[in-house]
């Protein structure tokens, strides 16, 4: 397949069920990769399909580096402009655990494949240190798919200082895409940890799970991605959720 920057030209945003435009002015996605990791778009096609699929506010999140910074930079203004909002981060992925670093703008660390606890820890200690959002990733993807046999647990998550459970990814298997013990789980600790979705997509028409099913909504004062993060920091978020998938518009060769 072929993708080009006009793909979703000319496409009618979907509308997230159940979305309130009077309460939340923000659709997130806080996890997607380009042709800088395993994806297949660019960084301008990424944000078109985003908002192909009713988002206004997206992560880049590439495996283990940050080599899209430069050219997330040169097209931040232009969405910013549109009223769409690019957070930089990435996603530190090792055998023991996927963690999204949100809003960080380097990582200039190295990345251990097995990292030890105090590893991990150490890691989340740095992405705060930089400003930055850490999401636990797809667990049930990460032990039901890739069979990691030492993921850290919830409440062990919540005690290295994590602010986020990733509740829906799309790029699982269906029966994998929400995590209903990780929701329950925040139900009860929502004082200490937030929950948040993901597309985590890397082929647009391609999503294991068959398309979008989950949507973050936030509501900001100042349309930016400093309030953004800042309203990220305070867990004050609430997602949407669709059993049924909602499919790439685009046109593709």
């Amino acid at each position: 397949m072929i993708y080009s920057d006009d793909d979703w030209k000319g496409i009618d945003p979907i509308s997230p069920p159940g979305y309130n435009k009077t309460k939340y002015n923000i659709v997130f996605d806080q996890h997607s990769h380009t042709i800088y990791s395993d994806g297949k778009l660019n960084i301008r096609q990424n944000v078109e399909w985003h908002i192909a699929m009713g988002y206004n506010a997206l992560a880049i999140t590439d495996h283990n580096n940050m080599r899209h910074l430069a050219e997330i930079n040169k097209v931040r203004a232009e969405y910013r402009d549109k009223n769409i909002i690019i957070l930089s981060g990435i996603e530190w992925t090792t055998n023991r655990i996927h963690l999204n670093f949100l809003g960080v703008t380097s990582w200039n660390y190295k990345i251990k494949y097995k990292p030890n606890d105090d590893q991990i820890i150490n890691a989340i200690s740095k992405a705060h240190d930089l400003g930055g959002i850490v999401v636990c990733n797809h667990i049930p993807w990460s032990v039901n798919e890739f069979h990691m046999k030492n993921h850290p647990s919830r409440e062990t998550l919540v005690e290295w200082g994590i602010d986020y459970f990733e509740i829906v990814n799309d790029d699982c298997k269906p029966e994998n895409v929400y995590d209903q013990e990780s929701y329950d789980f925040c139900i009860q600790n929502k004082e200490k940890v937030g929950m948040i979705t993901g597309t985590d997509m890397h082929i647009p028409d391609g999503l294991v799970s068959g398309g979008v099913h989950g949507w973050t909504l936030i509501n900001l004062k100042d349309f930016s991605e400093e309030a953004l993060l800042e309203e990220l920091h305070k867990e004050n978020t609430k997602i949407l959720y669709s059993r049924n998938p909602y499919l790439d518009p685009g046109k593709h060769r």
